[in-house]
């Protein structure tokens, strides 16, 4: 394996013992993931999006591009991919600028598009054989390996396997439903939360899902502006899974 080493009110205030992890939902697949000190964002630095999905409130995102709570302290963050509702090169600038300390890890894609001044900042994560590359950032380990965009063959999209305070989770970005993707996951092994996308309204997704990579948590996001059917579908054949329509909202795990 290659190393390479106020928001809304609905954020409530959460007491976390040692090893609990909490997520926030930000926006589309934008999560904020935090465990003790360790504070990361994936797919939350965008600004535009696209069509239908949802934007950041003016408010959180000048708190998260210039790192004011609750987004203080965060050390790193990824994008699995360049499109605009994951991805924005002037709010990661932004976000790299006015947190000297912090690293950003994405795609060849992605990262070709930022500033070479920000150089000693940026990680360009995308394996040249079939190991996942390897980012450690203080206490937080992720495994970054390619899971295909699916209707956008020419996109680079990664997955990541984070180990953060001793459980693993794993965020898909836009992977498509297709055999080399499940099996990318299998290989990855056992999540303790499996972040993903509308893999819970096909059935070889659910099946997949349910079946063989049997995450202990399951949460769905990526729902836009007209999407409130196919969140309440899922809600009434996935109950235990958390829906991720209410911006700001976190769970613990």
């Amino acid at each position: 394996m290659r190393s390479i080493i106020i928001f809304f009110s609905v954020f409530a205030s959460v007491s976390l013992s040692a090893s609990q992890v909490k997520i926030t939902y930000l926006a589309n697949e934008g999560v904020m993931i935090q465990c003790g000190s360790d504070k990361i964002l994936v797919d939350a630095l965008f600004r535009d999006s696209l069509d239908q999905y949802v934007r950041h409130p003016p408010q959180v995102q000048e708190e998260m591009e210039t790192g004011k709570p609750p987004f203080d302290g965060l050390t790193l963050a990824l994008a699995t991919h360049f499109h605009l509702d994951h991805w924005d090169a002037g709010a990661i600038t932004r976000f790299l600028t006015n947190n000297p300390h912090a690293v950003f890890g994405s795609t060849p894609q992605a990262t070709a598009m930022l500033p070479s001044s920000l150089g000693q900042q940026i990680r360009t994560l995308w394996p040249e054989k079939s190991e996942p590359v390897r980012l450690q950032v203080g206490n937080v380990l992720v495994d970054a390996f390619p899971l295909d965009h699916g209707d956008y063959s020419t996109t680079q999209n990664l997955g990541y396997r984070i180990s953060i305070c001793q459980q693993v989770l794993f965020h898909l970005g836009d992977a498509g439903l297709s055999g080399q993707n499940f099996a990318a996951l299998a290989r990855a092994g056992q999540a303790d939360v499996a972040m993903v996308p509308w893999w819970l309204l096909d059935a070889k997704g659910g099946a997949f899902i349910k079946e063989k990579w049997k995450p202990h948590h399951i949460v769905v996001l990526h729902f836009g502006g007209t999407d409130g059917d196919a969140a309440k579908q899922i809600v009434s054949t996935w109950p235990q899974a958390w829906v991720c329509t209410k911006q700001g909202e976190s769970r613990t795990f």
